[in-house]
């Protein structure tokens, strides 16, 4: 069974670990920009607040600035901040059990990860983490976020159906939504932003709140053709 892998919430506790020290270094970028705060620390639990109901970083800064009567130039230093050069100032940890996972799924499944984003920052949060890109078969760093190309790119690369493959990712709308329409099985993992309305329910084929379940998950699937 092929299993493909989005990185951040779903292998890497990116929610956790990454973004409330990246928001912040943001915030700080656009203060020295000519963002107004009458308080430091209350805008910046605003803008943490804000992520957590939004599908991407991105989403939460546009309505922070919106909120706040921010100059419009602010929203490109900020977005720069957070995917171009982010600043990663404290550990990053990988999702509890992500490791031990992804070495026994390894050793008997083709893995394959598509993550959103620049493959160098990417690949640094990996090395951070301790994931190793030995366990994947294929890396794809899908810059631009349409992930349902890349699956496409990946049945045919592999030789395998969708049908006889699942994706395995936190939100919906990007991860598991192109897939669904494609014919993998799907997998959502309950985690950072997966935890919120991430997209429609109906492209979800199974919900986990432990990727330790996904051995148990494996078991029931048969292969087709």
């Amino acid at each position: 069974m092929l299993i493909i892998f989005d990185l951040d919430d779903t292998l890497i506790d990116t929610s956790g670990s990454i973004l409330p020290g990246v928001l912040k270094n943001a915030l700080k970028e656009m203060e020295g920009v000519g963002l107004s705060m009458a308080n430091f620390n209350r805008s910046y639990n605003e803008l943490l607040r804000l992520n957590t109901y939004h599908v991407s970083s991105g989403e939460a800064i546009k309505e922070f600035l919106e909120i706040n009567g921010a100059p419009s130039h602010c929203l490109d230093v900020a977005l720069k901040a957070v995917y171009e050069e982010p600043v990663f100032s404290e550990p990053i940890q990988p999702v509890e059990d992500a490791v031990e996972v992804l070495q026994e799924l390894s050793s008997s499944h083709p893995l394959v990860l598509v993550t959103k984003g620049k493959e160098s920052i990417q690949l640094e949060k990996m090395r951070q983490a301790g994931i190793s890109t030995q366990f994947f078969t294929r890396l794809y760093f899908c810059a631009d976020g349409n992930k349902r190309k890349i699956y496409q790119k990946v049945s045919k690369e592999m030789g395998i159906s969708p049908l006889n493959a699942l994706v395995c990712g936190d939100r919906i709308s990007f991860d598991l939504s192109p897939a669904k329409q494609l014919g993998y099985k799907t997998i959502q993992f309950k985690w950072g932003r997966g935890l919120g309305n991430t997209g429609s329910k109906k492209d979800v084929d199974y919900t986990i709140l432990d990727l330790m379940e996904l051995k148990s998950l494996l078991e029931t699937f048969k292969i087709v053709g």
